[in-house]
């Protein structure tokens, strides 16, 4: 199973508290994934206050690619167009990248969103 971790997996990853499922998931996934929507999350609650960080964004994200062997999965216009085509379950265009790139690529999605697990044909675990 490969596996695209959302912006708040991420957040957990770094603070050592992935629920055991999802850890598991990670540990034994052939391919785990974020997206580049995560850190541009990050850094936007970084930035207003929301969220701290020891290090600045663009380092903490590097420095979480690196230990856990993370692929940043890039944002292209077909993908853009399939988020945007998604039916109107969820409204956060974050949450409608991750479930586009998911569907795209075949992912299991590790969220703690359960408004995503909505969307017919996409995989979720937590």
């Amino acid at each position: 199973m490969n596996v695209l971790l959302d912006t708040c997996a991420l957040l957990a990853l770094a603070q050592g508290i992935l629920p055991p499922r999802a850890a598991a998931a990670l540990r034994n996934a052939t391919e785990a994934s974020v997206s580049v929507v995560s850190p541009w999350e990050v850094a936007i609650k970084s930035a207003a206050g929301k969220l701290r960080l020891c290090e600045p964004p663009k380092q903490w994200f590097d420095d979480l690619m690196t230990r856990y062997s993370l692929l940043e999965l890039p944002l292209d216009s077909s993908l853009a167009c399939a988020a945007a085509a998604l039916p109107a379950i969820h409204r956060d265009p974050f949450d409608r990248i991750l479930i586009a790139l998911a569907k795209t690529h075949s992912l299991t999605l590790l969220t703690s969103d359960r408004t995503i697990a909505k969307y017919p044909n996409i995989k979720t675990l937590w």
